[in-house]
């Protein structure tokens, strides 16, 4: 393939952008993109968008189908919390009805290829970075960066992570090798340790046989043209965004895809559904007919994440990164962070007037992490 210069921008704010050509073992951080706009590069850049920040799903489509990607929408909107209508799917992998898709925030992208285009610099593939990392059949890799750690899990699943989480979600993986590059974080388990390589080094094997990009229907460059000029300043505007539409946030998302099956989610939401009404026999449409039912009842646990999200909003500055329920024990599990261990306390007293909370700190340095652990009262 023609060489490349590889694009890698922060999911955080104020973080800086990694870079490096296609073929080169150097990798260099800028702070700004239009740092990049004199490179001899500048006309062929591959985005590498964090997979922390994207939806990552299998799918077994129906038989007859008008538009594929639509059929993702609806096949995923059962399994997401929050509306789906403005996910932008790509296929990774189909084999005959069999399907793997990511899924990115539509404003997301557009305000990424925005910004390059404003840097003077012309994307003319964009790709989940961590997706691209070596993976063994049926196993998983971890590769360090900074505080995190890219995450590739196979066959065609990725994100990125703070080392903390990590035991955790390991846990909830399927069997096969843990091949990790460089310093393992602590509690997991490695199968594989090699020397750590940088990412953006790592991925470059991978990419050479890819042919993968986000940049299809509304994005691809025949379609840009004309409509590039008119979307600038939306995008722009959604530029700083890192997902909308999802209750929780897209990694809440990633994590709960990270530890279920897929081809498991659709049988459990059934199970849990006639469960809790055993008078119903839908098998489709799960997701409204369980909205019906839920509002002819008492406080149930789905309806629990609404006193959540409330308290969630009331402090902005606190990130929900994972949260699990125990239907056994009618408990909740929260994996938070915030700059200040104020705004740590201050969600656990925001939610204590539905939640008995406790709060067990993880770091003692910002960014403070922490496990928030209860039932709801």
């Amino acid at each position: 393939m023609k060489q490349v210069l590889f694009v890698r921008p922060d999911s955080r704010e104020g973080g800086k952008i990694m870079w490096c050509a296609s073929g080169s073992q150097q990798v260099d951080v800028v702070e700004r993109l239009d740092a990049l706009a004199d490179h001899p590069l500048a006309a062929r850049v591959c985005l590498l968008l964090p997979a922390g920040n994207m939806i990552f799903r299998h799918f077994t489509l129906p038989k007859k189908v008008a538009s594929q990607t639509a059929a993702f929408s609806w096949l995923a909107e059962e399994t997401l919390i929050g509306e789906v209508d403005n996910l932008h799917w790509t296929v990774l992998h189909k084999k005959g009805a069999n399907v793997d898709a990511v899924a990115i925030d539509t404003d997301v992208l557009r305000g990424w290829l925005a910004r390059c285009q404003e840097a003077g610099l012309k994307v003319i593939q964009a790709l989940p970075d961590a997706w691209l990392l070596p993976v063994t059949a049926g196993g998983s890799t971890l590769v360090a960066l900074d505080d995190r750690y890219w995450l590739r899990l196979s066959p065609h699943v990725a994100s990125e992570m703070e080392a903390s989480l990590l035991p955790l979600l390991m846990q909830k993986t399927p069997d096969g090798d843990v091949c990790c590059y460089g310093e393992p974080p602590a509690g997991v388990g490695v199968d594989l340790l090699h020397p750590w390589q940088h990412p953006l080094v790592l991925i470059q094997p991978q990419w050479q046989s890819c042919r993968v990009t986000l940049l299809h229907g509304e994005f691809s460059p025949k379609a840009g043209k004309g409509s590039a000029s008119k979307g600038i300043k939306i995008a722009m505007a959604a530029a700083g965004l890192l997902s909308l539409g999802l209750l929780l946030g897209p990694r809440i998302a990633m994590a709960w895809m990270l530890v279920q099956q897929e081809n498991q989610v659709q049988q459990e939401i059934v199970q849990v559904y006639q469960h809790h009404f055993p008078s119903m026999r839908q098998q489709t449409n799960i997701k409204y007919h369980f909205g019906q039912n839920m509002k002819k009842q008492h406080k149930g646990i789905f309806l629990q994440l609404d006193d959540l999200e409330q308290a969630r909003q009331a402090v902005p500055a606190l990130e929900i990164s994972l949260l699990e329920y125990d239907a056994q024990q009618n408990a909740l599990t929260l994996s938070v962070s915030a700059q200040s261990q104020a705004a740590l306390q201050s969600f656990v007293e925001k939610t204590g007037e539905h939640f008995d909370f406790t709060l067990q700190p993880v770091s003692t340095t910002a960014p403070y992490t922490a496990m928030i652990a209860g039932k709801y009262k």
